[in-house]
């Protein structure tokens, strides 16, 4: 038995196959951020963690699973930091980090 692509199937396949990477990219974005997130709380870089929650609310639509995503990557982060007693980062290359990783995270959601 043979199969064929229809032409309809294979023109959906390549319109969806870029909307499905976009979100993911946005996803790894906010993930990201979200992680950095996680080593400002335990290091107590807490101008960091106001700045990133702000530049979440106002680049990233108000959907569940982003917010979600965010506060899982934090949360894992945070935890992940104190099981590895990882010293923290110094402030001006973490502030640095979290600029360039605001900075994705707006590219990512421009045309949202």
């Amino acid at each position: 038995m043979q199969y064929f692509i229809t032409p309809l199937i294979l023109v959906s396949l390549l319109i969806i196959s870029p909307v499905a990477a976009d979100e993911e990219s946005r996803y790894d974005a906010v993930k990201a951020l979200g992680r950095l997130n996680g080593i400002a709380l335990q290091c107590k870089y807490i101008g960091q963690v106001s700045r990133m929650k702000q530049a979440v609310v106002e680049t990233v639509p108000k959907e569940r699973s982003f917010g979600l995503a965010f506060d899982q990557a934090a949360n894992d982060s945070f935890l992940a930091f104190i099981q590895e007693q990882s010293p923290c980062p110094g402030p001006a290359g973490f502030e640095n980090d979290v600029s360039q990783q605001i900075e994705l995270l707006q590219q990512r959601f421009k045309e949202y």
